[in-house]
């Protein structure tokens, strides 16, 4: 007999749709607007968009993912696939790029008021998915084209495949292991995250037997998907891929006992680019929480409760782990542990106010108080709590939002002819809808660097750089005396000129 529309309508998970789509439209409202200075003290919200999304761009603009040393395509494949795929629907531009990443937050936002609500009642997930969609680090970078919002998204998926019982078999383990290994394709430290979820269920997942065969599934998705990248991508690319790595930040790991304490130090003492505050004080505090309670009420929790705290606060402390000991760790690092302590928060905050209405009798068959009302008043508290904070800075900031980037773009799209080379740190960026060769060259300009060194005598004669910088390595003085400065933009309080050589 065929459903009546009324009931597939009710059938709808319109907690998820509702949460979802309301992260997607207060992202995407403001996709072009440019980012600010004050939220981490990397410069890398105005540079990296252009970084992660050039080798999609030339895909699309020129026919070819490469053009040259810069070939993060290769270690970020699965985003790559996605921008590349956004530029050619929606046009190449900075809104396409950044569609991308509010689509990653606004799905995951969407999964959690779904994946949990089973798991921890409606309310409850809600929570979870509020407190992920409103928190600071996603505020942010998940309106800017990075690809730790893919991360956060593979992760999400993968683990709350553990969030019903008839999942645990290998078949449901491959599929989250293919999850796991887009994170991990698109950033490869997303591995110590999915290492710390792999750990913790096989340590304390319940039941063991069939934990094990899901674990099982896991591990042969992520090892078939690793030896597929390195058959396909890394041994045809062994020398690009080895430029890739010398890209990245570079990191002196101190993994002594002295180096390790004075590291995890140093970051809980303040060395953590503003963690504690909007960013992700919030959840931290909620998370910590939740912690607390699950410890305290771990035999309330039925095994599916149990199973997916295990899976999430392995997530987290691995997540976390990696960016104590690291020399170089901005905010954004933390990107992929949010949803890790939003379920935490939301298992074992649920355990305690259960527990509290237990106690004061809203429980039983009849109440002395509400029990209903008494079980909401705890989840809303938590809720404003988690999305206060992040959601006021957010409103402060869209008041004030500016939007250089889409006029930049526009106007340097034609002032290069096509096919010709333009060098810079930013000429992904501003380039982005030209049909030019955008040159990534890296600030630092380290002899290992991709596109280091003299261009200029390879015949670069085209340059975008700030015009505090003297003239480019290779450029003799009286070529650099005659340039012709064609446009000039303001960008990271730098003013960016374009110039041509003769």
């Amino acid at each position: 007999m065929a459903v009546a529309p009324a009931r597939r309508v009710a059938s709808l998970p319109w907690a998820a749709i509702l949460v979802g789509g309301a992260l997607f439209a207060l992202l995407a409202v403001f996709v072009s607007a440019d980012p600010v200075r004050d939220v981490t003290l990397s410069s890398s919200p105005f540079s990296d968009e252009g970084f992660n999304t050039v080798n999609a761009r030339n895909l699309v603009q020129l026919g070819r993912w490469s053009t040259d040393e810069w070939n993060l395509y290769l270690v970020n494949l699965p985003f790559s696939l996605l921008a590349a795929a956004a530029f050619e629907v929606f046009g190449v531009g900075i809104a396409s790029a950044r569609l991308v990443s509010i689509a990653c937050v606004s799905i995951t936002a969407g999964a959690l008021a779904w994946g949990l609500r089973r798991v921890v009642g409606e309310a409850w997930a809600v929570f979870a998915a509020v407190a992920f969609a409103a928190s600071g680090l996603i505020l942010f970078y998940g309106r800017l084209a990075y690809v730790e919002d893919l991360v956060v998204l593979g992760l999400t998926l993968g683990t709350l495949i553990v969030a019903d019982d008839r999942r645990l078999s290998f078949r449901w383990g491959l599929l989250a292991g293919v999850f796991f290994a887009v994170g991990i394709g698109a950033k490869p430290l997303a591995a110590f995250s999915a290492a710390g979820i792999v750990v913790a269920l096989a340590v304390l997942g319940r039941p063991a037997a069939e934990t094990r065969r899901w674990l099982a599934g896991v591990v042969a998705a992520v090892a078939a998907c690793g030896l597929l990248w390195l058959a396909v991508v890394w041994l045809p690319n062994r020398e690009a891929v080895a430029t890739d790595l010398r890209i990245w930040a570079p990191e002196q790991l101190s993994l002594t006992p002295a180096g390790i304490a004075a590291s995890i130090s140093s970051y809980v003492g303040g060395d953590n680019d503003s963690l504690p505050g909007f960013l992700l004080g919030p959840l931290l505090l909620l998370g910590g929480a939740g912690l607390a309670a699950i410890a305290v009420f771990h035999r309330r929790l039925d095994n599916t409760q149990a199973r997916l705290a295990a899976a999430a606060i392995g997530w987290a402390l691995a997540g976390f782990a990696i960016v104590m000991i690291a020399s170089y760790r901005p905010n954004r690092y933390l990107v992929p542990v949010v949803p890790a302590l939003a379920i935490v928060a939301a298992i074992g905050l649920r355990a305690a106010s259960e527990w509290l209405v237990e106690m004061l009798g809203a429980g039983g068959p009849r109440p002395r108080l509400g029990g209903r009302a008494l079980r909401l008043v705890p989840v809303a508290l938590a809720i404003v709590l988690a999305a206060a904070p992040g959601l006021n800075w957010y409103y402060d900031w869209s008041r004030h939002a500016t939007y250089t980037l889409p006029e930049i773009q526009n106007r340097f799209a034609a002032l290069v002819p096509p096919g010709e080379r333009v060098a810079g740190r930013e000429s992904g960026l501003f380039l982005m809808k030209s049909k030019a060769i955008a040159v990534e060259v890296q600030l630092t300009q380290r002899d290992t660097e991709a596109n280091a060194g003299d261009l200029y005598s390879g015949g670069m004669r085209w340059y975008l750089q700030p015009t505090v910088e003297p003239a480019p390595p290779g450029v003799p003085a009286s070529v650099w005396a005659r340039r012709e400065i064609v446009a000039c933009a303001t960008w990271d309080r730098l003013n960016e000129c374009l110039i041509k050589l003769p």
